[in-house]
Order: C-alpha cells, then structure tokens, then sequence
C-alpha cells in the first residue's frame, strides 16, 4: 500500500459521518483514527485490533460511506497482519474482501495485498518442515491473476517450482512415474517464463528418471537438450557435468564412437575454462574412464587433482565435494590392492560425511558399508563384522527400501566372503522383501539379487534352486538390458553353469555357446570404433568368459562334440586378442592407409612409450603422464575412425576350428594347451588336439600345476635331466601321444608354465628325444599356423643384419657421434634423459666372433650383410630399421626379464610394473643409461626394451635369432606371453629363434655359428626348423647336460 493511499484514507476517515452500528458514530471514528495513530506509532498490533473493531462494526456496508470505511480498515488489517508476518490471516481477509463488491481502484489495492500475501502464505507450505506443494500451488494459481509488478515476478517461478520440489519427493521415494509427471509440469512452466538455468537443472533431473526408468533414448534426449541449453548460456561447470552423463549412457550401451566423442567434447570444454568446478568435475571424470579402463596410476592422479581442488580454502564452492574425492580414492586404493590407503581414505570419507550429516540421523553410519567392503577384501573377519555392527545401529531408523537394500547387500556379500552361506542368504532375500514392498521384479536392483541368491544357492548345493534363480536372473536381463546385451550374456553364461551343476548339460551347453557367440558379435561391432586402451578395457574382464568353456566342458564330459569345437573356437579367439587387434590396425594402415595416416600411428606409438618412460615415477612425470595420455587418446581415437573407412579390421577374429582344420595337412597336428583355476586343485592344465580327419577337436584333461610343483623342479633345465623327464613326460605328453602319429609335424602353443618348456626337447627312457620322433613347430597362436599356411612364398631379398661384439661401455661423446648417424625425427626417440641404473653389463667377446662368422657364412652365400659391433650397434641404429627391416636378423647381446618385485632391486627398472618395460635387449652404450649418466639430448640409451621394439615394423623379417639370455621369457598370462617374444611378433616378424634361461656365452656362439652352417647348407634348403633342430643334436652330443642345448626354442 503506496504512502499516498494511506494518507487518503486518513483524511477521509477523520472528517467521517455516518450511522454506528455496535459503536457509535462517534466511536468508530475516534477508533479508526487511533487505529492510524497506533499504527504510525509502530504499534502494529493493537493498531490490528482496533482496525479489526471498526471492520466489525461496519462489515453490513449499508451505505456508501460504511462500505468505504469497512474495506479502508480491512485494507489496514491486512497490512498490520503481513507486517506482523501473519500471512495466512492478511491471504484470508484479503480474499474475503475480493470477494465483495469492490470498486475498480478498491481491487487494485487489495490484490496486491492479496497476492502478496497469498505468496508468502503458499511460500511457507514449500519449506521442507511443513511440505505441502499441491496447497502451495493451488494458492499460487488462485492468486496469480491479481500479481504485479514484483510480486508477479515472485509468484510466476514459484508454481513451476513447487512442481520441481514434489517431483523432488517422488524421485527420493522412488515413485519415478509420478516424479517424471512433476517434472514434466516443471519443464514446461520454466519454459514459458524462459528461466533456463532452472530449465537445465529440470531436464537433468528428467533424464535422471528417465534413466532409472530404463528409458535411455529419452533419458540421452533430455541430457542433450540440457547440453544445448548450457552451452547457449555459458555454463561450462553444468556442461562438463552433462557430458559425462552422456559419456556414460554410450558407453553402457557400447556406443564406443559417441562416447569417444563426448570425451572429446570434456577434453575441449576444459582448456577453454577457468572454472574450478568444471575442473574438478573433469578431473573425477577421467579418473572414472581410466580406472574403468585399468589405467590405475593414471585413474589415480586424476583423482588426486580432483582431491585437491576440493581441498583448496579457495574453492569453498567445491568443497563439499570432498567426500566424493575421498570416495573415488578408497574405491580405487580397494581394487588394486592399496588396503591401507584404502582405510585411510575410507575414514577420510566418513569423517566428511559425518561432518555434514546430524549426529541422529538414519544414513549417519552409511559409509561404514565401503568400510566392511575393504575389510572384506582383506580378509579380516572382526573388523569386517564390527563394521556392519555400526552400520546396523541405526537402521530401525531408516525407512528408504532402496538404502536397506544396500545395507542387506553388503552384509551379504560379507558373510559370503566368510563362507557363512546361510545367512548370507537371509541377507540377500531381505534386501528383495525390502524392495518388494515397493518394486516390481523387474527393478534393476531387484534382478541383481537374483543372480546373488543364485549363487549362494549354489555354494549350498542346492542347484535346482540356484538353477530357476539363475534362469530368471536371465530372462528378467533380457528384458530389461537387450538380448546383445553384456548383462545379459553374462546371465546366461551364469544360467550354463548352474544347468550343469543341476544335471541339464544339454541345456547348459546351447546357453553357454549362445552367449559366446553373442559375445563375440558384440565385440565385433564395438572392436572397430575402440582405441587400444578401450580395447583392453572391455576384453580383460571379459576373457574369462571364453577361457571358462574348458573346464565346462571337461566337467559335462563334452570332450569331442560340437560344444568342445564351440569352446576351441573361444579359446582360439582369447589367446593373443590384444595383440592381434593392435596388429590389425597397423597393417590395415601399412596397406590402405595415406602417409598422414603411418604418420599418425608412429607419433601415436611414440606418445605411449613415453608415457611407459615416465611411469617409473607416477608422482613426478603426473603432469606429463596425464596431458601426453589424454592427447595419445584423441589421436588414436581419430586414427581408428579414419580406419574404419578402409576396414574393420576383425578379420583375426574370424579363424576358429575349420580355418585351423583346413590349414594342418595330412600327418599334421595342431595341440592347443589351454589352463584354468580349480577352486579345489589350483591351476590345472587340459590340451585340444586337431588333425585334418576328425570332425571335432579332442579336448584331453593333463595335470594340476601342482603336480609339477611337487616333483622339485626349481631351474627351468631340469625339466630335462633324466631325474624329472619321466615324470614330465607322464604328466605333459603320456595323455597326448596316443592321438599323435609316429613322425608326425605338431604344431603347439604353450600356456602359462608350459612357456618354460621345450616339448622336442624332453628325454625319452631310451635316451632320445621327443623331438627326434616327431616335427615340432612352437606357435603364439593359432593364428599363426593359419597365416603361415596362406603366406606366399615371397621373393624378398637375401638381406641380413647382425649384432655383436657390442660395446657397453662407450663415452657420452662416442654415443653423441654415432647417434649423428641416424635421422630418426623425434617420433622414434622419445625418451627420457635421464636414467638410473646399479650394475654393469659386461662385453661379450664370444659374440664378436659369433658375428663374424655368420657373416662369413652369409657372404658366401651371396646374403648382403650390414654388421653392428664395437659402438657401432646402437639404440639409433636399431631404431633405424623401422620399416625397412632385413630378412634376417640377428642380435647377439645381453637381454633381460625382470618381474616387477626383482626390478625394485634395480634403479633403471624400479618403478616399472608392466612385463614389456621390464624386458630387453642391451645395445652399444647400454651402460650410461643402466647407470644413471646424463646422455646428451637426443641421444637414446642402449636400452631397448619389449615396449620399443613393439612400435616398430619389423615385417620385412622373417626371422630374428636373439642370440642372448632370458629372451624367452615373460610375463604369462591367457592373452599370452608378455615379454620380447609378443614385442617381435606384434611388430611383425615370423620366427623368432630365442632362449628360455642364461646360457655361457661361448655355447651359445658355438650354438648360432652351427645353427647358421646348417641352415646355409645347400642340402638343407634353407629350411630353419631343420637347421635349428640338427644344431640342438650336435651341441647336445658335444655338452650333453640339457643345461647347454635344451634353452633354445623356436617360435612361429
């Protein structure tokens, strides 16, 4: 009410005559003028009564000057009541009045009272202490049409918004139905008063339900038109937090090309802003992609800029977001391992929680559930139990069905852990009576504890039950996830085990095969659109579910049938993926792609190896790591999209049982060893045999792993002594030999321990050799035997390299003039420059003249020879082979393998955790970098490593003889053996003649010099198997201790 309006009704009321009612004419006058006198004094209250005495004396309005006097003290009533705050009563007589025949003038001023009033009254029922939307709306909408000025500008928002609060309560109670209906009366009154932030976050908010509605095109739809919004408005913080929803929805549904694109956007978005929230949003973003892609250091430094963000005294904005930080830590220190950093952040989060949560609160003890887990997975029973006592002290409180479940779950998974199977059942179905009384059986959470309960029934022996939870685990996740979807493949495989277990092998063997090939159409579609790194993130967890079909089909006695010709075909397909994958990407680019392209793919290499160079020390190379990783990303990402338009390249996985059948040939064998995990008996070890006759593979079971352990074997040339080779042989080829014809060619490929082992080079009782009664061919894979067979004989020139007689001790300045040899660019030399080392490598002279020999014997043979020795041999001059490699090469050096607990003795490796940085080769100079010296810039070390020399194209090679120590050796693991053997087969080289122990350096020169004599022999043809087999004879009869002889293998 305006001061003029006042003033009017003041000097209009004092000069007052009319006919009293209660009081007299006189006493309604002299009250209303005390009524202003009061209400001038401040004295609101009395002023209220004495207003609300006159309206009851003039409330009949019989004529014209009571009607005035009635609504001017009513009008004054309802300014005292808003004054005292008594909105409710100035809303109340406010609408009475309107209700009444008012004058034009007399409305104007009592609606704006009335819608005023009327807000702050319906404004008081949106306050979570007193939440009752549908009435705040209701009087919201009534007085809507009386609001102006200011007041229209507070009402207009407000019923848009008690719509966004009630759709708030329906999300919180899971009532998602009703929620999206509230949300969607939100939207669309933001939108027609054009409030886009508000706007924004309701579309988030309906993309949310959407998704937990299993709705995911509305859910990205809704997310997108959020994005378009934000980035109209300049709001990088909501971008950078939609775009990883977006990020998340594709990759869910394996849309690898969108999800790089939306990383993309993330990467972009972030350099162009200051903003710290964006920042930190990002930070945890690509620490969530890294870890899910098994990136942990670098999943870990990501997290740790996100930690420190939210640490900051600057960023109080952000600062709540600490808990998160703490969270994303514990979780990831839990499944790599890191137990008590683990601890430490998990107290970190609670501390945090509990910091912003009442003392008496329900969800006050949540945090201790990721507590218990971590206790869980150490092992420590007491403090796991002593976790879940703390979480359950308040859970009579807790109401939320969804907050239960997780607390019922975790006990569960608990009691699992610690065998106690009973109660571990009683928790999981308490979690679903507890989900029940509000979802359907087809909530995601609900389906989950299916397959819990599944597998608890199991663990009892009750695998008819396991079997029916087990079946509607998968057909409530076809449902809800897709048939081709991972969720469901994963249901299904679950589905196979528990049929075989309850006796329905039939019926498990076609479900097992369904999802397999499922799986491998799925990987199909997605491998083309992937980087390498994506690649490894989705196969690592997924190879067991192909390694797995072996032992099935052992236990359901499937040994030569169409199922075991289904599991050949999966492992055929897991062994060596990875490096096939990366293999098919250079070689589609070496025959279709442009000189931008091979380009691309050399800096790209480049990039990772330096990355490689920096993990030694995470914490201080952290900033280089992160930037280099994330633009190696963004290159290859683009790399792959330009080569999808020349091929899928998957072709690898197309060979299965029939290519491998069609390439033996008549008197040929193909053994496949294969191993897996027994709960019961430790790593067991089983074999497919495939000729060119039968119609199935025939899957043999051999040994547990620690039959071999028990014999005492503690060297690897033992397994050749006359003390153990009977007991080897019973165990590895008495079950093998009975479907081997004499003088017959057989192709192997080892698995795990059996790397260690030579098959052709096992005593016999009668003092032969296994190999002097059949061909033996030793494979990576397959894969290989299919290739070798469809090569053809190409005409390549009679070109050879060899290394040896190699200086390891060279001056900075030698290394500095050698290295001037050789124009590598900087895609092939980025290193670091400085490294740390604590021994020496010392010259071998044997090599020299291994060297020199060879060469000799080459020459003659009309072989154009290019030698290395002295400090000629560089790391440069290795490097300067890339992609114009000789036919042969030889390298007469030292080499090495660590594993990463041996390496923590040694400065150059310490660090390094991965096989192919901690395997080598050492060339001229090695010794600076070994020690620690400070090489001039540009300079490489001498070092070579597995990782090097994968980035390489070796192609033109058909042979490399690694005439050094250890070259055979590795990391084991179902993809295959990582170490120099999977560094020049990924770089393109057929054979690799190699060592699987340290051998003297004069019999491993005597070995090469007659290994060459017999392989330039006319009479042999060049034929290298030949070669190689009748040197191993002669320096057997020459030092007949297997010591000497037996390390030597030959890889196609």
């Amino acid at each position: 009410m305006n001061k003029a309006l006042l003033l009017s009704l003041v000097l209009f009321c004092c000069s007052l005559q009319m006919q009293a009612q209660t009081l007299t004419e006189a006493e309604v006058t002299a009250k209303m003028n005390e009524a202003f006198a009061l209400n001038n004094a401040k004295k609101t209250a009395e002023a209220l009564n004495a207003f609300l005495l006159v309206g009851r004396n003039t409330e009949q309005q019989r004529n014209e000057v009571e009607h005035q006097v009635y609504v001017c003290s009513q009008t004054m009533a309802c300014m005292c009541y808003e004054t005292l705050k008594r909105y409710e009563e100035a809303y109340l007589l406010a609408k009475k009045l309107m209700s009444g025949g008012l004058t034009e003038k007399e409305k104007k001023d009592v609606g704006h009272l009335y819608a005023m009033n009327g807000y702050m009254y319906a404004t008081s029922f949106m306050h979570r202490d007193n939440r009752q939307l549908a009435k705040a709306r209701a009087i919201l909408e009534e007085i809507m049409p009386y609001a102006d000025g200011k007041v229209r500008e507070y009402v207009l928002p407000k019923i848009p918004l008690s719509w966004y609060f009630e759709g708030a309560e329906y999300h919180l109670s899971q009532q998602y139905d009703k929620a999206l209906a509230c949300y969607q009366n939100a939207l669309k009154g933001f939108q027609e008063q054009r409030r886009v932030t508000d706007e924004i976050s309701v579309l988030k908010q309906i993309a949310t339900i959407k998704g937990l509605l299993y709705d995911i095109v509305g859910s990205e739809d809704a997310y997108k038109k959020a994005l378009y919004l934000a980035k109209q408005y300049g709001k990088p913080d909501v971008q950078m937090e939609i775009l990883k929803e977006l990020w998340y929805i594709r990759k869910t549904i394996g849309d690898v090309r969108q999800a790089q694109t939306y990383s993309a956007s993330m990467d972009s978005l972030v350099e162009a802003t200051y903003d710290l929230q964006t920042k930190y949003n990002y930070y945890n973003q690509k620490g969530n992609e890294a870890r899910g892609y098994g990136q942990y250091g670098i999943a870990e430094q990501w997290y740790l800029r996100g930690k420190n963000i939210a640490e900051r005294a600057d960023a109080k904005n952000i600062s709540a977001n600490k808990h998160l930080s703490y969270s994303n830590l514990r979780n990831l220190y839990a499944a790599i391992g890191r137990y008590d950093d683990a601890l430490q952040y998990a107290r970190k989060a609670i501390e945090e929680f509990q910091a912003h949560i009442p003392v008496g609160d329900a969800t006050y003890n949540m945090p201790y559930m990721a507590l218990a887990d971590i206790y869980r997975l150490m092992g420590d029973k007491e403090n796991c139990y002593r976790s879940l006592d703390k979480i359950f002290e308040t859970v009579s409180r807790i109401v939320d069905s969804k907050e239960l479940y997780h607390l019922y779950t975790t006990k569960g998974r608990c009691h699992f852990a610690f065998k106690d199977y009973q109660s571990a059942l009683n928790d999981y179905k308490k979690a679903n009576e507890l989900l029940a009384t509000k979802y359907p059986q087809t909530d995601g959470d609900r389906i989950s504890l299916l397959a819990l309960i599944g597998g608890v029934e199991h663990q009892l022996g009750n695998y008819a039950e396991s079997e029916q939870y087990y079946r509607k685990y998968a057909e409530y996740t076809k449902v809800l996830y897709g048939e081709n979807s991972l969720e469901h493949i994963n249901a299904q495989i679950y589905l196979a085990n528990a049929e075989g277990f309850a006796g329905n092998v039939t019926y498990g063997c076609n479900d097992y095969t369904a999802a397999v090939l499922q799986l491998k159409a799925l990987m199909k579609q997605r491998i083309p659109y992937m980087n390498s790194t994506e690649r490894e993130g989705l196969w690592n967890p997924l190879s067991s579910l192909f390694t797995m079909m072996t032992p099935y089909a052992l236990e359901a006695k499937q040994t030569q049938t169409a199922f075991t010709k289904n599991c050949y075909d999966a492992l055929v397909m897991s062994k060596s993926f990875l490096l096939e994958s990366e293999r098919s990407m250079y070689d589609v680019i070496k025959r279709m792609g442009t000189p931008e392209d091979m380009h691309d793919y050399t800096t790209l290499a480049s990039m990772k190896n330096q990355v490689k160079a920096w993990e030694k020390d995470y914490n201080a190379n952290a900033d280089s790591i992160l930037s280099v990783s994330r633009k190696a990303s963004r290159l290859e990402n683009l790399l792959m999209n330009r080569c999808k338009g020349y091929s899928e390249g998957t072709d690898f996985m197309d060979v299965d049982y029939d290519a491998v059948k069609h390439a033996l040939g008549q008197n040929e064998v193909l053994i496949d060893f294969t191993d897996y995990i027994s709960q019961t008996q430790g790593r067991k070890y089983a074999a497919y045999i495939i000729n060119k006759v039968q119609d199935y593979p025939l899957l043999k079971a051999l040994f547990a792993e620690r039959q071999i352990d028990s014999l005492g074997i503690v060297r690897p040339d033992m397994y050749y002594s006359e003390d153990y080779s009977e007991d080897v042989l019973k165990l590895l080829w008495e079950p093998l030999k009975e479907n081997v014809s004499a003088g017959a060619t057989i192709y192997y490929v080892p698995s795990q321990l059996l790397f260690q082992i030579s098959l052709e080079s096992l005593s016999l009782p009668d003092g032969s050799l296994l190999g002097s009664h059949y061909h033996f061919v030793r494979l990576s894979s397959a894969r290989e035997l299919v290739k070798m067979k469809s090569k053809s004989n190409s005409n390549k020139a009679n070109t050879a390299v060899l290394y040896g007689g190699l200086q390891y001790d060279l001056e900075t300045t030698a290394m500095a003039e050698e290295s001037k040899k050789y124009d590598l660019s900087n895609l092939l030399a980025l290193r670091g420059e400085i490294a740390r080392g604590d021994s020496v490598f010392h010259n071998l002279q044997g090599t020299k003249e291994e060297i020199l020999k060879i060469e000799d014997l080459l020459k003659r043979n009309k072989w154009q020879v290019s030698s290395y020795m002295g400090k000629n041999g560089t790391e440069e001059s290795f490097l300067n082979m890339h992609g114009k490699s000789p036919k042969l090469l030889h390298l007469a050096t030292h080499g090495f393998y660590y594993t990463p607990n041996r390496a923590e003795n040694v400065d150059y490796l310490k660090g390094y955790t991965d096989a192919m940085s901690l395997s080598g080769l050492v060339l001229s100079g090695g010794n600076a970098a070994w020690l620690g010296k400070q090489l001039p810039k540009g300079v490489l070390g001498g070092i070579l490593t597995a990782n090097d020399i994968a980035r390489l194209d070796l192609s033109n090679t058909d042979m490399v003889v690694l005439s050094a120590c250890q070259t055979g050796q590795g990391k084991a693991t179902s993809e295959g053996l990582y170490g120099l053997q999977r560094a020049f087969k990924k770089a393109g080289v057929g054979t690799i003649v190699m060592s699987l122990w340290s051998v003297s350096d004069k019999t491993t020169s005597e070995f090469m010099t007659t290994f060459y004599e017999r392989l330039t022999d006319k009479k042999n043809a060049w034929n290298k198997r030949k070669a190689f087999e009748k040197a191993k004879e002669i320096i057997r009869k020459k030092y007949p201790d297997p010591f000497h002889w037996a390390a030597f293998v030959m890889l196609d």
